[in-house]
């Protein structure tokens, strides 16, 4: 027999389904080379190792699908994980963690029931069901608009862009569409479906084995977000700007929890560092809107006035009989002047206006029959009757004058005109225009939660003075060579960057610090860790100019790597210097202490600048790092670490504040007076 006999034989038709499409046999030679046994026919794989390759790339596929079909949360996807199985023991999945019932399953089962259809694509082979099982996920609606809008405004050339718009990946694209053969095998009733096992992981790594349960969740973190986009951010529901109101404390607290649970942050204040921004564009637009709602509005009104006054001037004339004698050859030479004039500086079609109080003329361009009619009207507006024998000369000056003057809202009559008469007496009132859009004043910011100007100072100096009373102290006893290693009162964190316990924090003058009853920052504390919160360990960082950027890193670890657990410990980051990318902030990269996001991502990081005396809290596992000082000050920061009381006994961070680590700098050397303060003690002396 030819030695090609056996691939023939085994690409004959073994069966069909039930609407007649044929199926045949493949082989692993077949498989490998990427060869098609028949055009047009559904393909069964005896090989159980081959089939579990399959169902593993398809469960990749499902998996992609499913957790793209539900919304993001702070930049983190959904996962699904997805295991394929079939009765005659193949199976196939797209997480790499096996039990070891995995194992078992693949060489148990039965090889004689029926498996699921295959077919060619592309030079492989893929299960023919597939389509149809994508078919069925359906992609929830998240309300969460991907392009910021402002309402009614024309463009938003002048609009922050400081939020982050996540590019979604794309499923994949080697992924055959529903055809005749898909649907013949979806539809077969010999050859089942395969066995699909999915299990949805939310973002906050909470894990649900049903796609409702997935749905609902998804919906409370949608829900979350709309929260934070509103409060913190300003924005509503599709991605609307919103106009900057300042919101109530309780919710402003609710809103910070749930950035906390997201982010893994919490910053004092927050809702209001959108509002001004947001203020200064809203008013400039603003009054953009009002300055082009005049020019319509302004136009119209000047326009039925002005012909409103010259209709009344005519009547008026003609009830007198024509009994005012006005000169023929004057009036007619200043008008034809006039004329001139006015058609050199006449201005464009539409009436420019930069407030309610100032306008310009309108063209003159037969609206009130001629430039005479025009010019009347405008004098008449003035005070000036038309009846009145009075010599006008006009000029280039007269004419720019009457450009100039301001149009009043009512009609009156000239106090040096006597012939004035009660036909005149009733003015004609020119109405304002009505809008809705108005400016916004600045709010108040507020100091709740907040360290005042005062205490402020006093912590500078303390910390300050602490510095300098050690590194006296080690120059006198000469321990530079320790330094590096570190004193239970001064350590090095870096390059120019000390952390220093300070004696002065356990005294009564600083109890706005560590008294948790007096303490501005404690209703944050305790929304977050509860009411036994306690504190644990306190101090001050010291960024000397120059320092150095430090290394990413975590300040604890998870107390269960398996699981994600609540958070148990924060730290409160109090600057004591207004914050900016020159003094060297602290970084963080938002979202790292979820377990598997504790890597430094480029995209999630976030460097807050606030003033001083405003807390920074952020979780125990948060990642970050001090940025380089390029200022030629010193950046000192009060930090305070709580923790929340489990069991009766309190979380305690041995590695970064155990003393026994660290050499015993013992009492302070005094530093000698200076020579002012000698000077200064002898004259009290005597």
């Amino acid at each position: 027999m030819p030695r090609h006999s056996k691939s023939t034989q085994t690409s004959k038709i073994i069966s069909h389904t039930d609407d007649g499409t044929p199926i045949v046999n493949v082989t692993l030679s077949q498989i490998r080379k990427g060869q098609p046994t028949k055009k047009g026919a559904l393909v069964r794989i005896p090989q159980v190792a081959e089939r579990s390759k399959c169902y593993e790339e398809a469960a990749k596929v499902i998996g992609e699908r499913e957790a793209l079909a539900l919304p993001y949360h702070g930049g983190r996807m959904w996962k699904c994980e997805v295991k394929l199985s079939d009765a005659a023991g193949a199976h196939g999945s797209n997480f790499t963690l096996k039990s070891a019932t995995d194992t078992e399953s693949a060489t148990k089962g039965r090889k004689s029931c029926p498996t699921p259809l295959f077919r060619w694509y592309r030079h492989s082979l893929q299960l023919a069901t597939l389509p149809h099982i994508l078919e069925e996920i359906v992609e929830v609606s998240h309300k969460m608009g991907n392009k910021k809008k402002w309402i009614s405004l024309s463009n938003d050339d002048d609009l922050d862009s400081s939020d982050e718009e996540w590019e979604e990946p794309l499923p994949s694209q080697n992924v055959m569409e529903i055809s005749t053969l898909t649907t013949s095998a979806y539809e077969d009733s010999t050859h089942p479906l395969p066995f699909i096992t999915r299990s949805w992981i939310s973002p906050d790594l909470q894990r649900f084995n049903t796609r409702k349960a997935a749905i609902a969740h998804s919906e409370e973190l949608v829900e979350r977000d709309l929260l934070i986009d509103r409060i913190l951010f300003g924005y509503g529901k599709n991605g609307v700007r919103l106009r900057p109101v300042k919101p109530a404390r309780k919710v402003a607290l609710e809103a910070g929890m749930a950035r906390f649970l997201r982010d893994g942050l919490w910053i004092v204040g927050q809702e209001e560092m959108w509002i001004e921004k947001r203020r200064e564009i809203y008013n400039r637009k603003t009054m953009r809107l009002l300055n082009q709602e005049n020019q319509n509005l302004n136009g119209d009104q000047l326009q039925s006035t002005m012909s409103g006054l010259a209709s009344r001037q005519e009547s008026s004339f003609e009830n007198s009989g024509g009994s005012c004698a006005v000169k023929k050859s004057a009036d007619d030479h200043t008008v034809r002047e006039a004329d001139k004039n006015l058609s050199i500086n006449a201005p464009s079609n539409k009436v420019a206006r930069a407030s309610d109080e100032s306008s310009d003329l309108p063209k003159c361009d037969g609206t009130f029959g001629s430039s005479k009619r025009l010019l009347e009207a405008v004098l008449q507006s003035n005070g000036i009757d038309k009846c009145v024998r009075i010599k006008v000369s006009v000029n280039e000056s007269t004419v720019s004058n009457v450009k100039k003057a301001k149009m009043p809202n009512t009609v009156t009559p000239n106090d040096s005109d006597a012939s004035w008469n009660s036909d005149h007496a009733t003015p004609t009132k020119i109405p304002k225009p009505r809008s809705r859009l108005s400016y916004i004043e600045p709010l108040p910011l507020s100091t709740h939660y907040r360290l005042n100007s005062e205490q402020i100072e006093k912590c500078y100096a303390a910390c300050i003075g602490h510095y300098e009373r050690v590194m006296f102290t080690v120059k006198a006893r000469s321990l530079h060579h320790e330094l590096s290693d570190g004193f239970d009162v001064l350590r090095e964190r870096g390059k120019g960057r000390y952390d220093m316990e300070l004696p002065e924090f356990d005294t009564e003058e600083y109890s706005f610090l560590t008294d948790s009853k007096i303490a501005a920052w404690m209703p944050i504390i305790h929304k977050i860790l509860g009411d036994d919160a306690i504190l644990v360990h306190k101090g001050c960082f010291l960024s000397l100019p120059g320092s150095e950027t430090q290394v990413y890193h975590q300040d604890g670890v998870h107390l269960n790597k398996k699981f994600q657990k609540p958070c148990h410990a924060v730290n409160v980051f109090i600057p004591l210097v207004d914050y900016d990318m020159t003094n060297g902030p602290t970084e963080f990269c938002l979202g790292s202490h979820y377990i598997g996001h504790e890597n430094f991502v480029k995209e999630m990081v976030y460097t807050p600048c606030v003033t001083a005396g405003t807390p920074v809290i952020f979780d125990y596992r948060l990642g970050h790092r001090g940025l380089r000082n390029y200022s030629k000050n010193c950046r000192p920061v009060v930090y305070l670490t709580y923790s929340s009381v489990a069991s009766g006994k309190e979380f305690r961070d041995s590695v970064n504040f155990s003393r026994k680590r660290y050499r015993k700098l013992g009492e302070f050397v005094e530093k000698p007076p200076s020579r002012e303060e000698r000077a200064k003690r002898r004259r009290l002396e005597e």
